[in-house]
């Protein structure tokens, strides 16, 4: 967390400047005048951008280590290249200078790349039976988040699997997205 907060300081600082500098100076005279800092600055704040986004999207995603880990990256890929967040930020770069903001749109990216995730950990969700207690009501758990299914909504809950039966819902062959991501790739 701590390199999410030094990163979006630092953009922070590149964005205030950014912002002083088209306050206080005619656009014309920055982009002739200062065209060679200006646009420095402007590529140090997009490749810092990118840094942010990505850190704070991609950070600790979790993949499902069954899966090829190519098959996955196309998923999360695919997620990036539909979504609005991106061109949203970068609307948002020029008109609010806020990285807060940044880092909220960064936020809505990150969940729909979980989103698009999801089948691939989904695949890791069982009944976990007591051996114990066979009569007692399996537990709805996700093996890699280590979460229970409760109440119609996942929490954190890492259970003792020992003495416990693991029921995995039967797979279906259907094609998981990355795969047919990955098809269209090599045509």
């Amino acid at each position: 967390m701590t390199d999410i907060y030094e990163r979006g300081s630092s953009l922070q600082k590149l964005l205030s400047t950014l912002k002083l500098n088209r306050e206080r100076v005619p656009l014309e005279t920055l982009k002739s005048v200062y065209r060679i800092p200006y646009e420095e600055l402007k590529a140090q704040i997009r490749e810092s951008v990118q840094e942010f986004v990505l850190l704070v999207a991609c950070h600790h995603l979790l993949i499902n280590p069954n899966f090829s880990l190519e098959e996955q990256t196309a998923v999360v890929q695919a997620a990036i290249d539909r979504s609005r967040m991106p061109k949203e930020i970068g609307k948002s770069l020029t008109r609010d200078y806020d990285v807060s903001k940044i880092h909220r749109m960064a936020l809505k990216l990150r969940e729909e790349i979980e989103a698009a995730l999801w089948p691939y950990i989904d695949r890791e969700t069982c009944l976990v039976a007591d051996l114990a207690d066979i009569e007692k009501t399996p537990v709805i758990y996700n093996t890699l988040t280590r979460q229970i299914y409760q109440d119609g909504g996942w929490i954190d809950q890492p259970l003792d699997l020992r003495g416990t039966l693991l029921i995995y819902r039967k797979q279906e062959d259907a094609v998981l997205p990355g795969a047919a991501l990955l098809q269209k790739g090599e045509q």
